[in-house]
């Protein structure tokens, strides 16, 4: 995933240009997971064989951790403030329409020339439209989409806080979330593994939390909640790391990947020295607005380029050529479709603003009428 994989500018601050570079490194770190060692790993390559760099590639997969933690960076921001339907208009304009371009896309080039493993169905893909295939049975049109249905339920759970019209507790709610989290793991570990429960939501808590720290300082509070989300964190990519190692054949150093996670957070909290969140970084903002569209586009049509194209004696060509024609995809993808569509786009989703503000203004009296 990430805001995220897809998150936008934190609303009514000044952009943040070290969070874009993040956001764009763990773009290439997914990229790289995927085309020098998962594809190959799966089978869904079978023409190219690993190179030398698979055994760093590996730790591409973490790429998506940072992905969830900047989301919950950048979502605790641009959520203050809004009502439930402004939220759920920028959210909506953001993620969905890029997501469906790509998806049209991937689904034209893995029939035309994919693999069969790799064909969609008309099934298939009318079920990807929602972004979670699963309730209606069907797999993700391409394997890198399950993050985005963990990035739709976070989303959500803000959401309906601001349905609420809760939206002012949220720099509460997020470290008693986290809190939750890490008593749900110690006491209840086996049902961690659902949805708010633990595993990745305690990185877009983690996210979450560092953000109110930066813009108000630490509190007992948020010093436990991002203690606690930081434990569960780890934990989960304990665990998981135990999973990954058995099922493939390179084996990831618990020492590295660890240090990759600490690394990251270490990078968030940065963000707290207001020196830091001033810095001026050439091409940011150019590289941000690829990361959404890179992370769409590259991993089933790299597979299909990469099986129709590579061989091991021309990958030091093939990669390279991959990659620029990446790049040119993505920017395509984000100029006609996240710019030039942006009025429609804004137009079309803003219908769905008035009916969740009114069902906001119900629970506001409904609450009033409690209370007094």
């Amino acid at each position: 995933m990430a805001e995220p994989l897809v998150s936008g500018e934190p609303a009514r601050h000044r952009r943040l240009e070290l969070l874009d570079v993040l956001r764009f490194v763990a773009a290439l770190m997914v990229v790289c997971f995927h085309w020098l060692f998962n594809g190959i790993s799966n089978g869904k390559i079978d023409s190219v064989p690993f190179t030398p760099l698979a055994p760093i590639a590996v730790y591409g997969l973490y790429g998506v951790h940072l992905f969830f933690l900047i989301s919950g960076f950048v979502i605790a921001e641009s959520a203050r403030g809004k009502s439930s339907g402004q939220f759920v208009v920028s959210r909506g304009v953001r993620l969905f329409p890029a997501y469906w371009a790509a998806m049209l896309a991937t689904t034209v080039v893995v029939n035309a020339w994919g693999t069969t493993e790799l064909h969609v169905s008309v099934g298939q893909f009318l079920a990807n439209l929602t972004m979670v295939p699963s309730l209606f049975k069907q797999p993700a049109v391409d394997g890198v989409y399950w993050t985005l249905t963990i990035e739709l339920t976070f989303y959500l759970l803000v959401l309906v806080i601001l349905l609420l019209g809760q939206g002012r507790h949220l720099d509460s709610v997020f470290p008693v979330w986290a809190v939750l989290m890490l008593l749900v793991l110690m006491f209840a570990p086996h049902v961690s593994s659902l949805p708010y429960l633990g595993g990745y939501y305690a990185f877009f808590a983690s996210g979450a939390i560092i953000a109110t720290i930066r813009r108000r300082g630490f509190s007992l509070l948020r010093a436990l909640g991002l203690s606690a989300a930081m434990i569960t964190a780890f934990t989960f990519v304990g665990r998981n790391l135990i999973d990954f190692n058995d099922a493939h054949v390179f084996r990831a150093s618990p020492v590295v990947v660890f240090g990759l996670i600490a690394g990251f957070y270490v990078a968030l909290c940065l963000l707290w020295i207001p020196r830091v969140g001033t810095l001026t970084i050439p091409l940011s903002r150019p590289v941000s607005d690829l990361t959404y569209p890179i992370y769409l586009l590259h991993a089933h049509i790299g597979y299909t380029v990469l099986q129709q194209l590579g061989t091991a004696s021309d990958l030091w060509l093939v990669y390279p050529l991959m990659l620029i024609g990446l790049m040119i995809a993505a920017w395509l993808l984000h100029w006609c479709v996240e710019v030039k569509g942006k009025s429609f786009l804004y137009r079309g989703f803003g219908m769905l603003r008035r009916p969740f503000d009114s069902v906001q203004r119900t629970m506001d009296r409904f609450a009033l009428r409690w209370t007094t």
